[in-house]
């Protein structure tokens, strides 16, 4: 699962059944009675649940679903509106407006609303980002008019970047730059909102590890998470289109991967959604052979990539002038 894009995370995994070579459990009676509920495992603790300033994938594969961008991806990755109900691009691409929805709300860790989402969060978040230095910081620091001298502290007045709450309902953000893919970096929890009453009233425990650390405008908030055991979610009911959450209950167990087949062996009795099966196991074969038409395959989940590039040289510094070989 993962928001980059990362929105709506939960239900793209469910639709797909699988992922990487995985198995989805269509013939168990156990999944029959438990249509409502996904579980399967982690590996690695989350550990932090400040959604603006982490870009670690292990924290946000969960904050993905305990919060609402402006705009989202749904099951086809298409941008759709989240928590805008509707937006304008102006002023030649380097305006964007949004028109926040009017059934947006906060919920803390029980259930209860806290507030209405409202524009003034997004720049409290946004301000976030810089005091908490945002490890996505330089995805939008040069984008948003003014965003790079408030970031650099050559100015602490927040009036000049470009940011501002339009009226009531709407947040309005002037680029440096037209940018065509704006809308897709509102993916980025640095672009999300922050309530500030609650931020103040946390102080630093604000984002720790811990349910109650931050609240939840998306489709999921956190009920459960015991370090090393257990990730549980629950639907949130105050979520604006919870008409379109069809899996109520979200379960991780941990699996530090050292049995890779123990993962196979508790999907066959129902404990699991899914499970990650590998073709060079001893096993895979009966695998197939039970469930051949429910493997799915995926690309991998990591990757290194390199772009080396040398245009328009200027320095021979490290080299000889006439070869370009070492010197």
């Amino acid at each position: 699962m993962k928001r980059r894009n990362k929105r709506n995370a939960i239900l793209i995994a469910l639709t797909m059944t699988a992922l990487l070579a995985a198995c989805g459990n269509s013939g168990s009676s156990s999944s029959a009675d438990k249509n409502d509920t996904y579980s399967y495992v982690f590996g690695t603790d989350p550990d932090t649940f400040d959604y603006s300033i982490t870009s670690r994938t292990t924290n946000t594969d969960h904050l993905a679903n305990f919060e609402e961008p402006l705009m989202k991806t749904n099951r086809y990755g298409q941008i759709v509106p989240g928590l805008a109900q509707s937006y304008k691009v102006t002023n030649g691409g380097k305006t964007y407006t949004y028109k926040l929805r009017k059934d947006a709300k906060w919920v803390d860790s029980e259930g209860n609303t806290y507030a209405k989402v409202k524009p003034q969060d997004f720049i409290t978040g946004i301000k976030h980002d810089v005091a908490g230095k945002s490890e996505g910081l330089y995805v939008i620091q040069n984008s948003i008019v003014g965003l790079n001298d408030y970031a650099s502290g050559k100015t602490k007045d927040f009036s000049k970047v470009g940011v501002k709450v339009v009226g009531k309902d709407k947040i309005r953000f002037n680029l440096t730059q037209p940018e065509p893919y704006w809308n897709s970096k509102l993916q980025y929890g640095l672009l999300e909102p922050i309530n500030g009453k609650f931020l103040k009233q946390q102080g630093k425990k604000y984002g720790q590890p811990k349910a109650s650390a931050i609240l939840y405008d998306g489709p999921y908030r956190l009920t459960n998470f015991t370090s090393k055991s257990v990730i549980e979610y629950t639907a949130n009911d105050k979520y604006w289109d919870k008409k379109n959450v069809h899996v109520k209950h979200v379960k991780y167990t941990f699996n530090d991967g050292s049995n890779p087949d123990a993962l196979y062996k508790s999907f066959e009795k129902g404990d699991y959604t899914q499970a990650r099966v590998y073709p060079n196991l001893p096993g895979y074969k009966q695998v197939q052979k039970q469930n051949g038409k429910n493997i799915v395959w995926s690309r991998q989940d990591a990757g290194t990539f390199n772009i080396t590039m040398n245009l328009n040289r200027q320095s021979y510094n490290n080299t000889d002038k006439k070869n370009g070989q070492a010197a």
